[in-house]
């Protein structure tokens, strides 16, 4: 079985010194390009999410048995209040509902840990993924109701490409729906089941039985999937944004891009965000298709656009792992930007020093409406006022 642990003290966690609360103050006087709140030194930290319940969330990508899949953090100060940890194996993003955190590892392991405690709620095994490429923890699992739905797809063919959805309770396997080409990018998740985007330029609806609904080829690479309860939006390689209608897979409107896109659109009420390979961030009304504004941004969008409060921040730069031929390009310079939603640019922050204290920005991420950034080797909350300016 693998191994559980639970630690109480930050100290425990490998590279860090002292605790957070004790270095917060220190944070002033340090030298970091956008004012933080506190920074934690888990490594390789994988995402962050926060529960309905206000716990914060992260665990870490690192395949070492001593860094978590799964860590409660205090939202205030950083510091880990309680984390597990299983066999030696990269690890998945977080999926977060009804107050636990699910992950899945390449040590074949899929948890579901209680929010609130770190305690284990259950641990199911997953096969076979042990001796597939970095790629199949990419996206987090999925929950669906009653159902938790795990994404299992390389970059390589070195494993079945599926979804498999399992009961939420008990990790019972529900279903298993074999994939016929790797997952392009983050499946997107509705009131009536997944949408699932595919290298092949197929995009597929998956309903909470895991049966196919429809399959509408699209004929090149697809994003993450942004999805409301009536239209799935998707960036695509052909240079468009595209608004597919849930219940058919009819597309409703294309918008034009000039370049792919690596991220999940946001959608909002009447506007569709979306950040290009064209180093371009674009609102599209929702309705309509027509772009209401664009802003010239200084090198590929790889995470966002996100929405904090009634502003728009994004991260362009960094290592991307893109799906399909190319692997991991890396993008400079790594640049946090912050808009009004109206495209006004409220703020631009170079994070491409490389020495940065602990290291590279990876990723950037929102939870709670607080921005968060991962590095090499730590986690960084930015001060939420330097967001909002509040």
């Amino acid at each position: 079985m693998p191994s559980m642990t639970r630690r109480a003290a930050l100290g425990a966690v490998a590279g860090f010194a002292g605790s957070v609360a004790g270095c917060a103050g220190l944070l002033e006087e340090e030298s970091f390009p956008i004012q933080r709140s506190w920074q934690t030194g888990v490594r390789a930290p994988s995402s962050v999410a926060m529960t309905a319940g206000g716990q914060l969330l992260t665990g870490s990508h690192s395949p070492f048995r001593d860094r978590p899949i799964v860590a409660g953090l205090d939202d205030q100060t950083g510091e880990i209040s309680w984390d597990v940890t299983i066999a030696k194996g990269e690890k998945s993003p977080l999926g977060v509902g009804d107050g636990r955190a699910y992950a899945i590892s390449k040590a074949e392991t899929m948890v579901a840990v209680d929010a609130a405690t770190g305690e284990s709620v259950w641990q199911r095994p997953l096969e076979p993924i042990d001796a597939a490429d970095p790629g199949v923890v990419e996206f987090a699992p999925l929950p669906l109701g009653d159902r938790i739905v795990v994404p299992i797809s390389g970059t390589e063919d070195d494993v079945p490409d599926r979804l498999v959805g399992v009961d939420r309770a008990d990790a019972e396997t529900l279903f298993t729906h074999p994939l016929p080409a790797s997952l392009s990018g983050a499946p997107g998740v509705t009131s009536g089941g997944v949408v699932a985007p595919l290298v092949d330029g197929r995009v597929r609806l998956l309903d909470r039985a895991g049966e196919a609904e429809w399959t509408r080829d699209i004929g090149t690479p697809l994003s993450a999937v942004g999805a409301t309860d009536g239209t799935a939006y998707l960036g695509a390689a052909t240079e468009e944004l595209l608004a597919l209608e849930i219940a058919t897979g009819t597309v409703t409107w294309r918008g034009s891009l000039a370049n792919t896109v690596f991220t999940r659109p946001l959608v909002t009420d009447d506007r569709v965000y979306v950040g290009g390979a064209d180093y371009t961030l674009r609102a599209f009304d929702a309705a309509s298709s027509q772009q209401v504004w664009r802003d010239d941004l200084g090198n590929a969008v790889t995470h966002g656009p996100m929405q904090v409060g009634d502003r728009l921040v994004t991260l362009v730069g960094g290592t991307h792992r893109i799906r399909g031929s190319s692997g991991t390009v890396p993008f400079s310079p790594t640049v946090l930007y912050v808009h009004e939603q109206d495209g006004t640019r409220v703020r631009e922050v170079r994070l491409d020093d490389k020495s940065l204290e602990a290291g590279s920005v990876e990723w950037a991420q929102t939870a709670g409406e607080t921005v968060y950034l991962g590095q090499t080797f730590g986690l960084t909350r930015v001060a939420p006022e330097a967001i909002t300016d509040a």
